[in-house]
């Protein structure tokens, strides 16, 4: 066997590797390095001499997929090996290719024919489908890689010896994929990825909960947050991250915005749902959506659309390629949001050296003044600047233990900056018995394989040699052959076509993943979703007799259980766990209240009832601002998590039994502190207040006032420093402009009103008006800003819904828009 190391030695970049054993010379990635200064392509002349027999991609991404219509014009004759979904990928991303090098008037390396003809060669196969490849005795494989959609480990063996390829790898579970699946392999040599070689991954569900909670909170002061990210996988990710929080009540409802080539990559998602967790291919298979909703929209195809979102005053969030800032739609958003103090930059992922990203992350901690190059411009760094780890590479730990699983007897490291890769090579010398190297790029390296590892050979079912594929009638006749032959373990709708006709296209194995996914006789594996297994007889016999829901029904009972006055407001299920999840404003209340409810829901559906532990922080709220007399202001709302209580503080004194009220409606503990005027004593004097008397004083004259001020800022104009003041809305505020006169002439202060709004509370006050007058809501309130408008879905109207609507719109300006 003999490797050559044409690119993605000592980089993260240009990954290309070439193998030759028993007899062939095979290509596995053909990428290009991505940063604007470096020659783009990998070594190819290493190539040219005897040139390629096929060519294996690993995943999508262009630093492993950009430079293969290049090499493919050179050898026409070599099949491209890859799963299904990242030829759908691959299209999507190579055509973009070609329309920014067009755009950049660079000459470009390949032309539109060639990826037309590229395509065309390209020979898809679901993960742990072994192929053997054209006029040879090697035999591919790919394994789930986790990282991104379609993205599978390679594994290739013959006689000569087996080599196991990681391509970019994950074990972490991500909302989009799940993590790499790899099963027992014995290859004699390996080639892992070294990425975050060098560094243990923080827990990533508290990277997503510290995102929305860092992000709701620029939200609710009225800035605006930036997300560059990658449009393949890093992308779809985040929208799912803030999906979810939005759906908690975690983040406050607000437009999110996508812009760039992640719209198109969504799209091919949700053409591929083989590849998705269970969860979200259900959700494609029942409404077609899984990242696109009522805040969440593409940016719209107009002139001026970028600008008019990037200039408008209302808050909101966007995600937009490219994820290093080098480049697309998110170098003009920075440009026109990192000035401002008010915004937000998030950086999620991977940040090449040369990259504005990494600048801007080396800015983090500074002192001095800070400035970044984006474009041609100079601009200053006023916005905050947050990083996350969502990685969906594995860490030094994950590459170690798959290491002690594989124990090949050469593992070569690619894939990382060099003193990453230098380390986890030391790393790992020590700990496993093969050797460990660290290639160059341009290296040649040839091995003795003198006693190839004895690979496992799967069993080969005789087929039905059936005409056509099968139809739903027919799944029966194929559950039955494979029992017969006791093939029960995992199987792609691939190989399953071949047991049933003995051929196999990409489109038919597509239409009878989808077929299995639905069918009685078969289950989907809820790690690896595109692999289906024969159920036992049993399991079929008590699924029809006395089993399970199915899970629609199930969902629909729960209404008729607990209805919203119950305090449930999200319902969700674990098919594989066969759990209903329940989601009420108060569990601990719900869990004694509703005991016997849910023994008797589990008896009648087969479904094991969960909780959502975690309290509706403000449901809590609005059931103590209900509460408090009229002349008493609600101050400040904390939650201790460690206590599980609550605590108030409030502008006057109030009866006891406030709390044990709050006690019986939220099943939390309550403590009330009280804050007392204090009389300032006010020099005469014509200069202005000192900054914190003033403010002292502007807080004293709202106590007692129904909607104070909840954000008062120190600003400066070419007129000099003012206090800015925010109310929960623009008109709100407005409506104080005679006490704000005078306040102006006490502190000799300019007081001006902020345009942004409190959209938490202007929700929260929604909701609080329509439950008042005995509506219940179908769902949490909706924020549309430009409108000026709150919107809500009712389950049930409440009394009085224009008089509602009308005292809605005087106390705050926005208009209420009620429906079913």
């Amino acid at each position: 066997m003999k490797v050559t190391f044409c690119g993605g030695a000592g980089e993260v970049g240009a990954s290309c590797y070439l193998i030759e054993v028993a007899g062939k010379r095979i290509l596995l990635d053909c990428g290009l390095r991505m940063g604007a200064a470096r020659d783009p392509l990998p070594d190819l002349r290493l190539i040219q001499d005897q040139g390629v027999d096929a060519i294996i991609l690993s995943h999508a991404h262009l630093d492993h997929s950009g430079a293969l219509p290049l090499i493919s014009r050179e050898y026409p004759l070599a099949p491209i090996f890859m799963t299904h979904a990242t030829a759908d990928l691959v299209r999507v991303l190579l055509y973009d290719s070609l329309r920014i090098m067009d755009n950049e008037g660079e000459i470009p390396i390949y032309a539109e024919k060639h990826v037309e003809q590229m395509l065309e060669r390209i020979v898809c196969l679901f993960p742990q489908t072994p192929l053997m490849l054209p006029r040879s005795e090697i035999q591919l494989s790919f394994h789930q890689a986790g990282h991104i959609l379609g993205a599978g480990c390679v594994e290739l063996k013959s006689s000569s010896g087996s080599l196991f390829y990681s391509g970019d790898i994950s074990f972490a579970r991500q909302l989009t994929v799940n993590g790499a699946s790899i099963g027992k392999l014995r290859p004699d040599v390996a080639i892992f990825e070294s990425t975050y070689g060098d560094k243990l991954h923080a827990n990533r569900q508290g990277e997503e909960e510290r995102l929305a909670e860092t992000v709701g909170e620029v939200i609710e002061r009225g800035g605006k947050v930036l997300i560059p990210a990658f449009a393949l996988g890093r992308a779809q990710e985040v929208i799912l991250i803030l999906q979810r929080a939005m759906n908690k009540g975690t983040l406050p409802k607000c437009p999110v915005w996508v812009d760039g080539m992640v719209r198109d990559i969504c799209r091919v998602y949700k053409l591929n749902p083989n590849y998705l967790p269970p969860s979200l291919a259900k959700r494609v298979w029942r409404d077609g959506e899984i990242f696109f909703n009522e805040e969440i929209q593409p940016v719209p195809r107009k002139p001026q659309a970028r600008e008019e979102i990037a200039k408008s005053k209302d808050p909101c969030i966007i995600i937009s390629s490219s994820g290093m800032l080098s480049g697309g739609p998110s170098q003009y958003y920075a440009e026109q949001l990192i000035g401002s103090e008010d915004n937000l930059i998030v950086i999620t992922g991977y940040q090449d050296e040369e990259a504005p990203g990494r600048a801007l992350l080396n800015l983090m901690e500074t002192q001095q003044e800070r400035k970044i190059q984006l474009g041609e411009r100079v601009l200053p760094v006023v916005a905050k600047i947050e990083k996350y780890n969502l990685s969906a590479h594995a860490d030094r730990g994950e590459l170690i233990g798959l290491a002690h699983v594989l124990a090949p007897k050469k593992l070569f490291l690619v894939h990382g900056e060099p003193t990453v890769t230098e380390e986890l090579a030391k790393n790992l010398q020590a700990e496993i018995w093969g050797q460990v190297e660290v290639p160059s790029n341009g290296q040649i390296i040839e091995l003795e394989l003198h006693k190839p590892r004895k690979q496992k050979q799967q069993l080969k079912l005789p087929s039905l040699q059936k005409g056509q594929p099968p139809g739903e009638e027919e799944l029966e006749l194929l559950w039955e052959h494979l029992l017969d032959h006791d093939h029960t373990f995992p199987t792609s709708p691939q190989q399953l076509l071949l047991i049933w006709q003995g051929s196999s296209s990409q489109d038919e194995a597509r239409e009878l993943g989808s077929l299995l996914a639905h069918s009685p006789y078969f289950q989907q594996d809820p790690k690896r979703p595109f692999l289906f297994s024969p159920l036992p007889p049993e399991k079929i016999e008590q699924k029809q007799e006395d089993g399970p829901l199915e899970m629609n029904q199930m969902l629909a009972l729960v209404d008729e259980y607990f209805p919203p006055q119950s305090g449930l407001y999200k319902k969700g299920a674990r098919l594989e766990e066969g759990q209903v999840i329940l989601t009420f404003k108060f569990p601990r209340l719900a869990r004694e209240q509703y005991k016997t409810q849910f023994a008797q829901f589990a008896s009648v559906t087969g479904w094991e009832v969960e909780l959502n532990e975690n309290t509706n922080l403000q449901a809590a709220q609005e059931v103590l601002r209900g509460l408090l007399p009229s002349s008493v202001q609600l101050l400040k709302f904390s939650y201790f998590p460690e206590e599980d209580s609550f605590r108030a503080q409030v502008s006057g004194e109030v009866s006891g039994e406030i709390a044990l009220d709050f006690l019986q409606m939220t099943g939390h503990a309550l403590s009330i502190e009280y804050k007392q005027q204090q009389e300032l004593k006010i020099q005469s004097t014509t200069e202005p207040l000192e900054q914190n008397q003033a403010l002292a004083l502007i807080e004293q004259a709202f106590l007692g006032e129904k909607y104070p001020p909840h954000k008062k800022s120190l600003k400066q104009d070419e007129d000099g420093r003012y206090i800015e003041l925010s109310f929960i809305t623009p008109q709100v505020g407005a409506g104080y402009r005679e006490l704000l006169d005078k306040l102006e002439c006490q502190t000799l202060w300019r007081l001006k009103l902020g345009s942004s709004v409190n959209q938490l509370a202007l929700l929260s006050l929604a909701r609080s008006f329509v439950e008042k007058e005995g509506g219940i809501l179908k769902k949490n309130p909706s924020y549309l800003g430009a409108q000026a408008k709150v919107r809500i879905s009712l389950e049930q109207p409440p009394k009085n819904i224009e008089k509602l609507e009308e005292e809605f719109f005087q106390e705050t300006g926005f208009h209420l828009e009620l429906g079913s």
